[in-house]
């Protein structure tokens, strides 16, 4: 059965979700595939008798493609598994991008603006294939852990426009928890990814709670819908930023499946070509001197995911590169950046957001990969320029 959602202008959280929403008047609204699970049985039960009977069900798109991937696919099971939260519950899907380095969607570790996503130090990844406990996020029982999170956005905003193209994480793991050969990101355009799908070769692989034994499936043959089908184009550039950067894509999803790879075999194996956020969910409304009193039809779009291609090289340089891990030296690097006319936030020494946008300001203006990065080198050149710039 398909995730459940309320077809309210509200963002509805049907079973553990959020949702982006939108004279008759048109709201957008986006339900995410985290999922609040590891709970007692008896506790899944009661939810599905407070279930409301005026819903619609989303996320499966026509007929239910999944399939338990087994014994099958062991190069998959060795690089995917989950990601859970030992203080809310939450599960979500994540995947090895490097031996240390696992992806998964943001609002797994930073939350949506309406539902905190819990303390990340609390959070551990396991490969499907591996037994004992989880491994947390490095520096979790430290400050060094902001240095080893990386995030698209601080918050994913669940109404428009939705950023869901920024809703995105990089986690840099205690230990190795994957092989060496991970799932790396492809560069395929948007565009090249829906000529691949149109030809059956995108396939999704994750984990849904409602499938036994929390064991990963994979739903092949998933197509993209065209920005024509999904509506008036303009209606979608104002319902998400970088609506370019958006996969509006038919693979079925349920809850946990949020931060789950969307994939191709390339050349050299399997490549990841989307990260899936959650459902698009469009509703009519008639409102009334801006409030809304009457409620209409609910019609799913697609489910939707993140193109992977502009992440590739933030990958790079947070997997390869010798980051900013000492506090008076990310101060040092915050009030560089600030002399120069961008803005870090608060010159304390912790990397955040507004850090991170400043550097992917400044590497814009200076012609360099935009990473976002805090990196030693970048530090280096940050206080070359400033020193160079006082004795001018």
């Amino acid at each position: 059965m398909a995730e459940q959602a309320r077809p309210t202008g509200e963002c509805a959280r049907g079973r553990g979700r959020a949702a982006f929403a939108a004279l008759v008047a048109v709201q957008a609204c986006l339900i995410n595939s985290s999922s609040v699970a590891a709970l007692p049985l008896a506790a899944h039960a009661a939810l599905k008798r407070a279930t409301p009977s005026h819903v619609v069900n989303v996320a499966v798109i026509d007929a239910d493609e999944r399939r338990l991937i087994a014994g099958r696919y062991p190069w998959l099971r060795e690089r995917i598994g989950t990601l859970v939260h030992g203080g809310t519950n939450s599960v979500c899907t994540a995947f090895c991008v490097a031996p240390d380095v696992v992806a998964t969607a943001g609002h797994c570790v930073a939350g949506t603006v309406t539902q905190s996503a819990g303390n990340p130090a609390d959070l551990q990844f396991r490969a499907d294939n591996a037994s004992g406990p989880g491994i947390a996020v490095k520096g979790a029982r430290s400050t060094a852990i902001a240095y080893n999170m990386m995030t698209g956005s601080a918050r994913l905003k669940t109404r428009p426009p939705i950023n869901a193209t920024s809703d995105w994480a990089l986690l840099r793991l205690a230990k190795a928890a994957c092989p060496a050969n991970s799932l790396p990101f492809s560069r395929m355009s948007a565009g090249q990814v829906a000529a691949e799908a149109a030809a059956g070769r995108i396939y999704h692989v994750a984990y849904h709670r409602d499938l036994p034994h929390w064991k990963l499936a994979v739903a092949k043959g998933c197509l993209l819908v065209s920005g024509r089908k999904a509506g008036d184009p303009a209606q979608l550039a104002r319902d998400f930023e970088r609506a370019d950067h958006l996969l509006l894509h038919t693979c079925d999803t349920e809850s946990a499946s949020s931060g789950s790879p969307l994939l191709v075999d390339g050349l050299h194996g399997p490549e990841v070509v989307g990260i899936n956020v959650g459902t698009y969910v469009r509703s009519r409304v008639i409102a009334h001197d801006g409030q809304i009193v009457q409620r209409l039809d609910s019609e799913v779009i697609a489910n939707t995911a993140l193109l992977a291609a502009p992440l590739a090289d933030k990958l790079d340089a947070f997997s390869r590169v010798r980051a900013v891990t000492d506090g008076p030296d990310m101060q040092r690097l915050q009030t560089a950046l600030a002399d120069l006319g961008h803005d870090p936030g608060p010159l304390d020494g912790v990397f955040g957001v507004r850090t991170r946008r400043a550097i992917e300001a400044y590497e814009t203006r200076n012609g360099l990969s935009v990473t976002g990065i805090a990196t030693m080198r970048l530090l280096q050149r940050l206080v070359g320029t400033t020193s160079a710039s006082a004795r001018h």
